[in-house]
């Protein structure tokens, strides 16, 4: 009898079966790796982008640093330098207003109006107002070097000076920290390159999700920490 159709055997359908279910097993894999491994790839874009950020900033932040730890330097320096200017000056007038004082209880006329007329004109300015307020009878009275007429310029200027090394001082502790920091996202970030471009040359699945989801945490953290810091344009 003959048949007009034949029932191919089981075992060429199951053999069948399986070939078509390892193909799409293997394209679902490739698909699924190709995926994971355009995330790596955005991921290891940015991180560069962020990494040549650090440096720069790193850079900028060190620049100011050093700037302003010369800056400081110098006025400090100034400062001592008016400091000692004003110290001698003060010992003058003191050995100056002594000679008057003399002067003034010896009776001496022509000596004191000597003196005043070589006088300084800050201290001349001291000392009548001095005289005025009765400084020679009345000891609670201020001396003309501890009243508000005896300014001296040097002091003043080394009193703004030291003002300004502070300022300053804050400046290099704030760009000290701030390149510090940028320095260790940069090295964070360049852990993140490590990891991801390592996670291309392994076969096991299993390892690459690993160093992947360790680059990813890493990019994470650095990125959290990067988004507080401060910003210098140069």
């Amino acid at each position: 009898m003959n048949k007009t159709s034949q029932d191919s055997p089981p075992s060429t359908v199951q053999s069948t079966e399986a070939t078509l279910t390892r193909i799409l097993n293997a394209v679902e894999s490739r698909g699924r790796r190709g995926r994971f491994e355009l995330t790596i790839a955005i991921l290891l874009a940015i991180t560069s982008l962020a990494s040549t950020w650090c440096g720069y900033q790193a850079s900028n932040w060190g620049g100011t640093q050093h700037a302003s730890q010369g800056a400081a330097d110098t006025a400090e320096r100034q400062a001592a330098e008016d400091t000692i200017v004003a110290l001698q000056l003060r010992t003058f007038d003191g050995i100056t207003l002594l000679s008057l004082w003399d002067a003034i209880r010896s009776g001496d006329t022509q000596s004191q109006e000597t003196i005043l007329a070589r006088m300084r004109p800050q201290l001349r300015l001291a000392v009548e107002a001095a005289l005025a307020d009765g400084v020679l009878t009345n000891p609670s009275a201020p001396g003309p070097l501890q009243r508000p007429e005896y300014r001296l310029v040097e002091e003043e200027n080394a009193r703004a000076r030291r003002e300004e090394a502070a300022r300053l001082r804050s400046t290099v502790q704030v760009a000290g920290r701030a390149s510090g920091d940028y320095v260790l996202l940069t090295l964070m970030f360049a852990m993140v390159l490590f990891f991801g471009g390592v996670t291309g040359t392994l076969g096991s699945a299993r390892a690459r999700k690993f160093l992947g989801a360790a680059a990813l945490v890493i990019f994470l953290i650095a990125l959290a920490r990067l988004a507080f810091l401060p910003i210098s344009m140069g």
